[in-house]
């Protein structure tokens, strides 16, 4: 076990800790900082929808964010075939910080592992438990890597040896639309997100290509549920310049968008169902996971520790099968003051 997998694990660990104050104060619920980990969409620059509430003057947010996703999914049709079998686990150092009157500025430096992993015997049984279809996973060797894509005879894309890296960094910003008042929950913003090629694209850690994602978020509170109840959205564009990664088949324009709701349920704890759309990365492909829209669920929620600090746990599982991996562990510790 390579040590961005320890330390994944080691997020996904601190709720047992039990190091909880005595008190907590909770606060609307936010979204998921989540989109599509596919090992050919992870690459390019989709965008978390974010808060629709930026940070206000003198604040500043530190986000440590794991996601763990294994992969299974086989496809052919004409002349393509694909094989997406392994794990690939992203771990994000973020920062935020307020920029100006109602200016947010941020910073996200990922690194990327793609390996055999270690989930597939778990998942093939909780598959079994639920009778869930195992999709080709119990014919398919466990904790391998290999992610191949074939074209009219050629290998595209062939990765089966193990590499971890520097992925593509993001410069973040946000403009406050709509802030929300003392008696009104209701919060509007722009934000936008510029990806730099920094990752190596040989390895799948970045696309080779520079990314802007532009897109408006909303948030209101209450909607009938009470005070502690919040739904949320958002929706924008995605704009990419040719990379290394299938150039020819890339587009250069994908929509992207979330639509959740939650609720603080106890005092420390927040509970929330997330959708997460994306239109397909690239065209002229028959294969589901090249071609087809994307739609995820996200299920989970948050955990205050402190009065600043708190963790965020979810599961994300593919809607729109094989077009997003089997199932994503996503853990966040977000230290916002």
């Amino acid at each position: 076990m390579n040590a961005l997998h320890r330390l994944s694990l080691l997020l996904l660990a601190l709720p047992a800790s039990g190091l909880l104050p005595s008190t907590a104060q909770a606060r609307p619920v936010t979204p998921f900082f989540t989109f599509n980990q596919s090992p050919l969409v992870q690459l390019y620059g989709l965008p978390a929808i974010g808060e629709a509430r930026i940070l206000d003057p003198g604040e500043q947010r530190y986000r440590l964010q794991a996601d763990i996703a294994s992969n299974y999914t086989v496809g052919r049709k004409g002349g393509e075939s694909i094989l997406l079998d392994g794990e690939t686990t992203r771990l994000t150092l973020a920062f935020s910080g307020h920029g100006g009157r109602n200016f947010e500025w941020g910073l996200a430096i990922p690194y990327v592992s793609h390996s055999g992993g270690m989930l597939d015997g778990f998942i093939r049984q909780w598959h079994d438990v639920f009778g869930l279809p195992q999709g080709g996973r119990a014919e398919a060797a466990d904790d391998v890597l290999d992610y191949r894509y074939v074209r009219d005879g050629q290998t595209l894309i062939g990765q089966t040896q193990e590499g971890e890296g520097v992925g593509d960094v993001r410069l973040s910003g946000g403009w406050q639309l709509r802030r929300p008042g003392a008696d009104d929950n209701s919060a509007l913003a722009l934000r936008a997100s510029l990806k730099l090629p920094t990752g190596d694209s040989t390895l799948l850690h970045g696309s080779g290509g520079t990314d802007l994602a532009l897109w408006l978020t909303g948030a209101y509170g209450g909607y009938g549920l009470g005070p502690s109840a919040s739904v949320y959205g958002g929706f924008g564009a995605l704009l990419m310049n040719q990379g290394d990664v299938l150039p020819q088949q890339q587009r250069s324009y994908v929509p992207f968008g979330s639509l959740g709701a939650g609720a603080w349920v106890l005092p420390r704890l927040s509970l929330k169902l997330q959708l997460d759309f994306n239109g397909a990365i690239y065209r002229d492909s028959g294969l589901a996971q090249l071609g087809d829209d994307s739609l995820q669920l996200s299920m989970g929620g948050s955990l205050r520790l402190a009065k600043h600090t708190r963790i965020e746990l979810a599961v994300v599982e593919d809607v729109a099968v094989a077009t997003a991996p089997d199932v994503v562990f996503h853990a966040a510790i977000i230290v916002q003051q």
